[in-house]
């Protein structure tokens, strides 16, 4: 009998505590802030919400294109299949694009290109399980330094100064973390199967990269693979955390 109410008890508990903790008032992220868009989901709770009231059902049907951008001669060939979502802020448009994954930034009112940023990885690059563009990039300021971070085709991530386009010198080495290195196994760093779609997640100070592999039907070497692993990397100097 005993055990029995005790049972009843922890149930009732439990549905309980249920109640309370639905009742309790949302907290964390609520959108992008100040019409901006600095993180790949709007915020880091990838609300992919912006409260912004310029656009309504009552216009919506008289909006015009204000200007567009070819990302077409951002490789040594045109991208058929552009993904990534453009990042915005300070009135400054950020994104990849091209089949070698640049960098661009355009002025947000005029579509004006600012600077662009590319990297020749050779034969490291064409053997990359995750190429073209890519989903997208971060960005990071401290109010007063602003920096954009990518992962290339090729894995390896650079910070890059978000006024110029120029890799940051004090960032890992010369502005790019070898993400094929100190990833807790060995692999051609070449050849080695392992790359990223995805844009870095940036939160605080800490840069988190993930991993992927051959996309589709592509058969993996099972056991052998090379691991996929998420890592966390101080935004500032690069070091593995």
């Amino acid at each position: 009998m005993t055990a029995t109410v005790r049972r009843w008890g922890s149930g009732l508990l439990a549905f309980g505590a249920l109640i309370v903790w639905a009742s309790l008032p949302v907290a964390g992220q609520s959108g992008a802030k100040s019409g901006e868009w600095t993180t790949y989901g709007g915020d880091l709770a990838q609300t992919r919400y912006a409260a912004l009231d310029q656009i309504n059902a009552g216009n919506f049907n008289k909006l015009e294109v204000a200007w567009r951008f070819k990302t077409e001669n951002l490789g040594p060939r045109p991208e058929f299949n552009l993904e990534s979502t453009p990042l915005m802020a300070k009135g400054v448009v950020y994104s990849v694009g091209g089949t070698r994954r640049a960098v661009v930034a355009l002025d947000a009112a005029t579509g004006e290109l600012l600077w662009v940023h590319k990297e020749f990885e050779g034969p490291r690059g064409e053997a990359a399980p995750r190429q073209l563009s890519g989903r997208g990039l971060s960005y990071w300021s401290d109010g007063r330094e602003e920096r954009i971070l990518y992962v290339t085709p090729g894995y390896q991530l650079i910070a890059l100064n978000a006024k110029t386009g120029q890799r940051i010198p004090n960032f890992g080495k010369d502005g790019i973390v070898d993400l094929k290195l100190e990833d807790d196994q060995q692999m051609d760093l070449v050849n080695g199967e392992v790359g990223l779609h995805a844009a870095p997640v940036i939160a605080g100070d800490t840069v988190i990269v993930g991993a992927a592999h051959m996309s589709g039907s592509v058969p993996p070497k099972g056991m052998k693979n090379e691991k996929g692993y998420v890592r966390g990397f101080d935004v500032k100097s690069g070091k593995r955390l």
